[in-house]
Parts: C-alpha cells; structure tokens; sequence
C-alpha cells in the first residue's frame, strides 16, 4: 500500500529526529580538534562516521525495526518495501580536517523512491526536511528555492561522487566539466559536503548544482529536497551519472547545454 500523508509526516517526524541524534556529539568532537580514524590518499574513515550512525540507527530501529537500513558504515537488510539510507556524517575529510562544513543525511526510500529526507547541519543547527509531493522546510518554515541573479554572476556547486575520484577517466572528464563551468558563471564550489550543497541550492543562496557521479548516500536525500524545494533538475544519474538542477528552467537549460558539450 502507498505510504499516506500521516505515513508520510510519521516518517518526517522519525528521519528529523534520526538525524538530530548525532548532533551534540558531532559538535563536540570537531569542536575538540583531535579525529580518530584511519585515512588514505583519498577518503577518510572516521570514529565520529560509526558512532553517528550508530545513534542515527537506534532511532530509526526503535521506531521501525522491521525497515531495511542502509547506512554508508553497515546496512541491514530486510523483507521490506521501505529502506533507510543515511550517510552519518556527509564531509568526513571537512570534519577531519577542522574545515566547519558538513552534515547528516537520511532518505527515507519505498520501493526504491525517495519519498523523505532530513538533513541535518550540527554546527549551525539547520534542519532540512522534504516529503515527496508535500514540500520541505528549514527549521520548520516552508522553503521555496528561488535566485534573481543571472548564471554569469551565480555560483553553482560541483558534486563529484568517490566513483569518479577513484577512476582515471571520470577524474579527467569532471576536471574538464569544472573548467568550463567556470566560463559560464562567476564562481564553482566544491565544498566536499554534498548535503551543505544541496541546502544551499534548496534556499537559492547559489544558482545551480551539478553532480557528477555522485555517492547515492548524499544524492537520496539531496534531489528530494531540491524537488520539493522547487529546483527544475535533469536527473540522469542512473542512466549517466548526472544531475542538473536550478532554480529556473533558463538556468537548468543554460547548464544541461554546457554539460552536454563536453
């Protein structure tokens, strides 16, 4: 049976509290300076990562016990239409490295498809929630993405997923991607906290947002919030690897063309 509204709200109310969960923990621990963790040339496993979503975890199961969770630390699985993924702690090499951006996700997922998120900032204490068909907010006020400024004088974030890091090929072509979004606008970012992004983008504080081969633990929730926050997006990640969302279809248009040119 599809989810109701009262689903809906209940699932809002649990993922808002889930996510929360972690929160004076996570700012304790980057506000102490000292990260426990084993680290490569390329990503970052922190303590901080598994004692999040251990708290993350026991929200969701004391409420849903019977759910599937998939956490970027562990997953479970379950006979179940609905599926938990949560990314802990979006940012980890920010956190790591005393740079102040990053957050936790949950997506709340039926029968594959979004239908609720929350993120959480601990730092600065936002909460993001969406509900699939009934908007998102930020800190319980309805949240409608808007931008007056043209793409030239915008800024538009780059999310690149650890996929595209990891291979040869995918490194050359978002290095490309990136030198030709900057002709286009005033400025890209790439803050390495893909949820901070999508925050950004679901208030209209930056233009546009283009992922390339992003990580599903962020994604889930991100392009829920920016749909229901009313970005015009393209979404080809299953088929590409590409997502191109504004907050009006010109600019969404303006960025598919520069993407498609490369």
């Amino acid at each position: 049976m599809t989810p109701s509204t009262a689903d809906l709200a209940d699932l809002a109310a649990v993922a808002s509290e889930a996510v929360q969960a972690p929160g004076d923990y996570l700012r304790e621990a980057f506000r102490d300076g000292h990260v426990d963790g084993s680290y490569d040339s390329l990503d970052v496993k922190a303590v901080a990562d598994r004692e999040a979503q251990r708290r993350i975890r026991t929200v969701v199961e004391t409420h849903y016990p019977t759910h599937a969770f998939d956490g970027e630390e562990s997953t479970t699985t379950a006979d179940s239409d609905f599926r938990w993924v949560v990314d802990p702690l979006d940012g980890t090499n920010n956190f790591a490295s005393g740079y102040p951006k990053f957050a936790s996700a949950v997506a709340v997922l039926y029968n594959s498809e979004p239908i609720v998120c929350a993120i959480y900032e601990p730092l600065v204490d936002s909460l993001y929630v969406a509900e699939r068909g009934g908007g998102a907010t930020l800190d319980g006020e309805p949240l409608v993405a808007d931008s007056e400024l043209p793409l030239e004088h915008g800024t538009v974030a780059l999310v690149i997923g650890l996929s595209a890091v990891t291979d040869p090929t995918l490194t050359k072509n978002a290095e490309t991607l990136e030198l030709e979004l900057r002709t286009h606008c005033k400025r890209v970012v790439t803050t390495w906290a893909p949820c901070v992004d999508w925050g950004l983008l679901a208030q209209g504080c930056i233009e546009g947002l283009v992922a390339f081969h992003p990580d599903g633990y962020e994604q889930y929730a991100g392009s829920l919030l920016a749909a229901e926050s009313g970005i015009e997006a393209v979404d080809t990640v299953e088929t590409n690897g590409q997502y191109i969302g504004s907050a009006d279809s010109a600019t969404t248009a303006r960025l598919v063309e520069v993407v498609d040119s490369l």
